[in-house]
């Protein structure tokens, strides 16, 4: 079966984005102790989107708040499943790429966020103290 579970023989479908996706990405949070995970996904055109969230799902494509690396203001992206082949999870990134960060809030097992703290301050908060 699909990783979506899906019968249209697209690996990263609704069901993807729905049920697997925001479980995985909590997950991936209780074992690395990350609030702000870096979510990639990869396009066949060769692009990178760097999801901040999940807006909207529809049968055909994805709606996603992404980011670039070199500018801090968000991008609605909507996305055609067929052209999606590969989503990475990473912790947190440095300090300068903290709005690349996944916005956890929504996500059922991960830590509550107060969407008014910047990114980078809970980055720092979060990063582990060195002893």
């Amino acid at each position: 079966m699909p990783a979506g579970g899906g019968n249209n023989g697209v690996p990263f479908d609704r069901a993807f984005f729905e049920q697997v996706l925001p479980p995985a990405i909590a997950g991936f949070c209780k074992q690395v102790a990350c609030v702000a995970p870096v979510v990639e996904l990869m396009t066949v055109d060769g692009v990178t989107h760097y999801v901040n969230g999940i807006s909207g799902v529809a049968e055909e494509w994805v709606a996603l708040q992404t980011s670039i690396p070199d500018h801090e203001h968000p991008i609605q992206s909507f996305i055609p499943y067929q052209t999606i082949y590969r989503v990475e999870i990473h912790p947190e990134g440095d300090e300068r790429r903290a709005h690349l960060g996944f916005v956890t809030t929504a996500v059922q097992g991960l830590p509550k966020i107060d969407p008014d703290e910047p990114v980078a301050a809970r980055v720092r908060r979060r990063a582990p103290t060195k002893k």
